[in-house]
């Protein structure tokens, strides 16, 4: 039988296609492969330097046919040197990307961490995260998605 091939549009339309207990067997075993991930990228966060730190709590993983790791959230920015923040951007959303790519480049961007580039080092906590369980999360979602399919 050959393999097939498909892209992130085709591979939810198949997805879609599953069954109930099929798509539930999916979904669970996709949050733990992603929680690992996650779990890997709020520690980086914690030890990252800039308000990376503001972001780890919000880096969490999500139920879904796929591993997904969100970050961000609408919690407000706490308070800094015990003064109030003042300007347009309160929340942890606001910074999440700063934090993840850094940034110095522009007078705006000097509470963040000096940007690494676009290349395979780009990130300082999410990204590096998902590099290095790659390989783990390939292998897990294939055998999970196989005894998915098996269920059928």
């Amino acid at each position: 039988m050959a393999a097939k091939t498909y892209n992130i549009k085709g591979l939810n339309r198949a997805l879609r296609k599953l069954g109930p207990e099929a798509s539930a067997q999916l979904r669970d075993a996709s949050i733990l492969i992603a929680t690992h991930v996650a779990d890997e990228a709020k520690a980086r966060a914690l030890r990252a330097p800039g308000p990376a730190h503001l972001v780890a709590p919000s880096t969490k993983a999500r139920r879904d046919r796929v591993p997904v790791v969100v970050m961000g959230s609408s919690r407000r920015l706490p308070p800094r040197y015990g003064k109030p923040r003042t300007g347009d951007r309160q929340l942890v959303r606001d910074v999440m990307w700063g934090a993840e790519f850094g940034g110095k480049a522009r007078t705006t961007t000097q509470q963040f961490a000096t940007w690494r580039g676009s290349s395979s080092t780009a990130g300082y906590f999410l990204y590096p995260a998902v590099r290095d369980h790659a390989a783990d999360t390939g292998t897990e979602y294939s055998e999970a998605l196989d005894a998915a399919l098996q269920a059928i």
